[in-house]
């Protein structure tokens, strides 16, 4: 979760009484749970990132492929998993790794997505716009290619993140051949690793092409069943949100609830948590109970939400 400050204190508390230590969270969450309940509940609605294992997994082998040496045959990754995986934070995570200098046009990490790409010229249109090179209608497939590979050079691109690549599979099976020999020709003439986001269709499509089945390593992303590794994961949860007591998300009765009500999803069981801790602040309990979660699928009241620091 971002933007929490690293040292504990309390800033409601009398000046003659010793501050909040909030010891069942994180260090990094404590001083936000100090905060006011607006400010919580801003940071309960931000961007999270679950650092699970199969998260650490897909960092390690970027750092692999990103950060060696230039070679000849490039390989690459390819994540798979259901919607609501996290294959896309997955891809965010990795891109905000290696961020662009300030003071020079290089582009590390050029991300893009696949969704409605069925041709080649359309891949390399993305990519000439998240570099903001130029695109034009009456640009031809080799104009655009050629466009594409020298800027992607020229800002000593490191990498190539190619979410929804299981969108190859939209176009006909010579659309698909074609997309396919267009990301191995970057691959090969940039000596550019590509990191591909999609779901099972994706690996289907790769292995339509056993050149680009060899050349990938795969890694599937999980759906989440009730057991240790839920367990943990919730653990890691309740420790990162900003509320004042202890929430215990990793009893039997609440992820057996997640599951069922999520299939297993990590993307709707954070939403669910979400909204129990939301209205956790809002209520005063400022802990997640079962009951919390069984309430959860409705949208916390915003009203109550602009008004929750009205009696402080």
């Amino acid at each position: 979760m971002n933007h929490m400050p690293n040292d504990a204190s309390n800033e409601s508390s009398p000046s003659n009484e010793a501050p909040q230590i909030f010891e069942h969270l994180v260090p990094r969450a404590r001083e936000a749970a100090a905060q006011n309940g607006t400010t919580r509940i801003e940071i309960i609605r931000g961007d999270w990132v679950i650092r699970h294992a199969a998260v650490a997994q897909g960092l390690n082998v970027a750092r692999w492929l990103l950060e060696g040496p230039r070679r000849t045959r490039t390989t690459g990754l390819l994540v798979t998993g259901p919607v609501g995986a996290g294959k896309t934070t997955l891809a965010n995570l990795i891109k905000r790794s290696y961020p662009a200098s300030a003071d020079s046009d290089d582009e590390p990490i050029v991300m893009i997505c696949m969704t409605g790409a069925r041709h080649m010229r359309t891949v390399y249109g993305r990519i000439l716009e998240a570099l903001n090179g130029p695109v034009k209608a009456t640009h031809h497939t080799a104009d655009r290619e050629m466009a594409a590979l020298r800027l992607l050079r020229a800002v000593k691109c490191r990498g190539l993140i190619v979410d929804e690549v299981q969108d190859v599979l939209a176009g006909n099976v010579n659309e698909q051949r074609r997309t396919l020999d267009g990301l191995k020709y970057i691959m090969n003439e940039v000596q550019l690793p590509i990191i591909a986001m999609g779901t099972e269709g994706a690996a289907e499509a790769f292995r339509s092409d056993k050149h680009m089945d060899k050349r990938f390593d795969r890694l599937v992303l999980p759906t989440w069943s009730v057991g240790p590794e839920l367990a943990a994961l919730l653990t890691s949860v309740a420790r990162i949100l900003p509320l004042r007591r202890p929430s215990h998300l990793a009893t039997k009765d609440i992820m057996e609830l997640l599951v069922d009500e999520t299939d297993g999803s990590l993307h709707d069981m954070m939403t669910l948590v979400r909204h129990a801790a939301v209205e956790a602040i809002l209520s005063g309990s400022e802990c997640i109970t079962l009951g919390d979660l069984q309430a959860a699928r409705a949208i916390p009241n915003m009203e109550a939400i602009d008004h929750v620091d009205d009696d402080l």
